[in-house]
């Protein structure tokens, strides 16, 4: 594919998603209150946010750990709720096989129900 038509592409990705933003910003915020609520730093809620990308994940391992559950339990319960994030990016994989590894690797994180639904329909 040339740049310019691989360029385009980005480009109208970008678009399509930009109303996920609706929802991701009021998330984010919510996410972000009741972490510092649970007397977590800024940097901890940065950094839980960074490696548990998946909503789900965030409100149910925050839960857990208000209710002094032990590490294996929330990471245990988040991985599970994250399966089926794997089963999304498994499914991209034959779309995806020839893409460098880093860009498979970003996709993969960044990919969410709304992004691999917008990504089956495309």
């Amino acid at each position: 594919m040339p740049r310019s038509a691989k360029t385009a592409a980005f480009w109208r990705g970008v678009l399509d998603i930009l109303p996920l933003l609706i929802v991701v910003a009021p998330f984010a915020t919510l996410f972000g209150v009741l972490a510092m609520e649970a007397g977590l730093s800024v940097v901890e809620v940065t950094g839980f946010s960074v490696l548990v990308f998946a909503g789900a994940s965030q409100l149910a391992a925050l839960q857990l750990i208000l209710d002094n559950a032990p590490l294996i339990v929330v990471i245990t319960a988040s991985l599970t709720i994250n399966l089926g994030m794997a089963m999304y990016s498994a499914s991209l994989a034959t779309h995806l096989g020839a893409a460098p590894l880093w860009q498979r690797v970003l996709i993969a994180y960044f990919n969410v129900d709304q992004t691999f639904a917008l990504g089956v329909a495309k």
